[in-house]
């Protein structure tokens, strides 16, 4: 039978594995972003494009600062990415985190909310990577760790979280898509993400993409995004500089993925056609 494999690229190229998959004849990938789409045509490979999906509670939403237990009157830099993977971590928690340590020595108002676990089987030790980049302990914020485990934040909560944020650090070595990256968006929070895979695309024309260089994958056979430190400190000293409040720019730019419009536009079509 046919097989519709929704397929993330989250490489610069397309991993061998994953190209060999999607070339079978019974196979119709469905790249989640048009970076996937376009890498998977290098290998003369014909997809269907459908992004991922941004529901309905991700807005503008109060009551974030509580949850994150940041200083009202700071600025408030938010990460959401899993804490997996150790060499490399695909996140770039190393180039993040010595970006972040420049700026905030130049910024005494400025506080870190990391959306993730920081010790966790399979991660890093994030307290020891944040203790050697030199960041200041004290304006950095993290989730309990068994009601991050436990799913103990609702949607809802993590709207508050973005809205509350001045900007989401979502800089990494590669996406197959960036489900946070539209998600703070939709809720008026603009975003410095990578320059690379599918990251761009998602970006809306206040936010940031920053400039890097590739890094060979020998896991994947592919090439990865190793950040540059000094754009993702620029990217950073711009939104600090940025007026506060909600950015209806992004907002509007995530409407591109509201979940209606695209299972609509994009997956009855596809669906119906089979």
């Amino acid at each position: 039978g046919r097989i519709f494999s929704w397929t993330p690229i989250d490489h610069i190229t397309v991993p061998k594995d994953v190209a060999a998959w999607c070339a079978r004849p019974q196979v119709t990938p469905v790249a989640m972003s048009k970076h996937g789409q376009a890498a998977l045509a290098k290998y003369d490979i014909d997809s269907v494009y459908i992004p991922h999906t941004v529901e309905k509670v991700f807005r503008p939403t109060e009551g974030g600062g509580r949850l994150m237990n940041v200083p009202d009157d700071h600025f408030v830099v938010m990460m959401n990415a899993a804490n997996k993977g150790i060499a490399p971590t695909r996140k770039a928690f190393t180039e993040n985190l010595l970006a972040l340590a420049h700026f905030m020595k130049a910024h005494d108002d400025v506080s870190l909310y990391l959306h993730t676990e920081l010790n966790m089987a399979g991660g890093i030790n994030l307290p020891e990577l944040i203790e050697a980049a030199g960041l200041p302990k004290d304006r950095i914020h993290a989730p309990n760790a068994y009601a991050y485990r436990m799913a103990g934040y609702t949607d809802k909560d993590l709207a508050a979280m973005y809205s509350r944020a001045d900007v989401l650090l979502a800089v990494s070595m590669g996406e197959g898509f960036g489900v946070p990256t539209v998600e703070a968006q939709a809720c008026g929070t603009r975003v410095i993400g990578s320059n690379a895979a599918a990251t761009p695309e998602l970006l809306a024309d206040d936010c940031w993409a920053v400039d890097g260089q590739p890094e060979w994958n020998p896991m994947q056979s592919a090439f990865w995004f190793r950040p540059h430190i000094l754009p993702i400190v620029e990217a950073l000293e711009e939104a600090y500089n940025q007026p506060r409040g909600t950015s209806q720019v992004c907002v509007d730019k995530a409407k591109e993925y509201a979940a209606e419009t695209v299972i609509k536009r994009d997956w009855f079509p596809l669906l119906e056609a089979s």
